[in-house]
């Protein structure tokens, strides 16, 4: 018996589809607390590409955005550069205290992102710092893929 509605029955309800995979946000979970996991080697199936990297932590995240972005930023002071670089990194505090089982995290953050076509062939680019909604991943393998 489904539970999925049918042409015979429409008046079946749909059982709702979870918001996001909730083993893949535990992985998260792992990466975010610190200790053992420093990162997860995984490949994300996302609305019809793949995007392939290592989850970091949030915190590991927001202090590797903020020196990227603050060295970007060539034409400001230094004082003013170092100011956005700390704003930014602060971002990432709430992942420097131990994390709770729930509420379960809603992004999950990549370090040496790559992309690909659905098929796997590579969109051209440099690796990179990438952040998602866990809840538009479609499905999940653990380890990269390579560009070739």
């Amino acid at each position: 018996m489904s539970l999925e509605p049918t042409p015979a029955d429409p008046q079946t309800p749909a059982l709702p589809m979870p918001p996001a995979d909730v083993f893949l946000q535990f992985l998260v979970n792992l990466v975010n607390n610190g200790g053992q996991l420093e990162s997860i080697g995984v490949t994300l199936q996302m609305g019809g590409m793949l995007v392939s990297g290592s989850i970091v932590s949030g915190a590991e995240y927001f202090d590797r955005f903020a020196a990227s972005f603050a060295d970007s930023l060539s034409d400001m002071d230094p004082q003013a550069r170092q100011s956005v670089r700390t704003s930014l990194a602060e971002l990432g505090d709430v992942f420097r205290l131990p994390q709770p089982a729930e509420p379960l995290p809603n992004y999950i953050h990549l370090d040496d992102a790559l992309f690909f076509t659905a098929d796997g062939t590579p969109i051209a680019g440099q690796p990179t710092l990438w952040r998602g909604r866990s809840s538009a991943v479609d499905g999940f393998i653990l380890g990269r893929l390579q560009s070739e």
